[in-house]
């Protein structure tokens, strides 16, 4: 038993020296992962993104062997963890935020009862201007303008009456297949895209946006369909 716990110390201790380099490349590898879902979130935040998840992970890995044995007994209280910890950052950060930068998220959608969701303040998901956009992607302002005024891409109005857009809602640079036709079933973009981003029980409680994207279109313009019904 002694021999036994000599070596596992001596294993934690390799461990815990080799930690900063599977911190490093954990750092490297969700900075990439998060840049490919949003190119145009800020460079500040994507490196705090990545130290943050670099570090938790590496942290957990080196753990003793015991410790590993004891930690599947808090998996069900991991999200409230997060969750908690996700607050205090935020209460932290936000006593030094500028509320000039408010005019750049769009605003929140009112909460119909068909949807008990609480949504949160960046219930849109990553959005931009179409400067940004077309820096980041490619697709010309006037093209965007365009989609908008089709109604064959989503645009949200901003507190400051500026219009963004939903980043996910585009593949290829262009809008997703069924987005015209999802907006043409809700009769207006925010209405449209809060259904697409809010967990639905026909798409196994997750948001139909990852049904779309997945090419299911014909499922989720029927969805849509029935819950716009239910909710006239």
């Amino acid at each position: 038993m002694t021999t036994r716990r000599r070596f596992s110390r001596r294993g934690n201790i390799v461990k815990q020296s080799n930690r900063q380099l599977l911190e490093d490349s954990l750092a490297a590898a969700v900075t990439r992962l998060i840049s490919e879902h949003d190119p145009t979130i800020g460079k500040p935040a994507l490196r705090i993104a990545a130290k943050l998840a670099a570090f938790i992970a590496s942290s957990v890995a080196v753990q003793t062997q015991s410790v590993q044995r004891a930690l599947p007994t808090v998996e069900d209280n991991l999200e409230p963890l997060a969750r908690a910890l996700m607050v205090q950052l935020v209460e932290q950060a936000q006593g030094r935020f500028d509320p000039r930068l408010s005019r750049f998220k769009a605003v929140p959608p009112p909460a119909p009862s068909q949807y008990p969701i609480s949504l949160p303040a960046d219930w849109a998901g990553p959005v931009a201007g179409p400067t940004v956009i077309e820096r980041h992607f490619g697709i010309p302002r006037s093209t965007l303008f365009r989609w908008q005024k089709r109604d064959e891409a989503i645009a949200l109005k901003t507190g400051s009456s500026r219009f963004v857009f939903p980043l996910k809602q585009f593949v290829d640079a262009r809008p997703a297949d069924g987005i015209a036709a999802l907006i043409a079933v809700f009769g207006d973009h925010r209405s449209t895209w809060q259904w697409l981003m809010s967990p639905n029980e026909k798409f196994a409680a997750t948001p139909p946006i990852d049904a779309l994207l997945r090419g299911k279109v014909a499922d989720v313009v029927a969805a849509a369909g029935l819950a716009s019904e239910h909710g006239a």
